[in-house]
């Protein structure tokens, strides 16, 4: 069973987390929240064994919803890519 490892986690919540950092219209408080919200799909990412780009990405916008609607146009298309990467590195192994 192919899963990704904590470097691989940290690497994709860390790109999620870094975007929020440019959103203009967001407060500080508001970007703690959602950073934290970010960093609590560590262990369900850890968890998934054989993921795949496509299945990963669906559910990270179904959890992280509120969140993937203030990134700007463009970034799905990075955290896609990234995940294929990520996903291509566990057939690899």
């Amino acid at each position: 069973m192919a899963r990704f490892d904590t470097r691989d986690v940290k690497e994709i919540l860390d790109m999620l987390e870094d975007e929020i950092n440019i959103i203009p219209k967001l407060g500080k408080i508001e970007k703690m929240k959602m950073r934290s919200s970010i960093r609590k799909q560590a262990n369900w990412l850890l968890a998934w064994s054989n993921p795949t780009a496509e299945m990963i990405y669906h559910r990270l916008e179904e959890r992280l919803s509120d969140v993937f609607s203030l990134y700007p146009y463009g970034f799905s298309d990075k955290v896609k890519k990234l995940l294929k990467a990520k996903s291509a590195h566990l057939g690899s192994k």
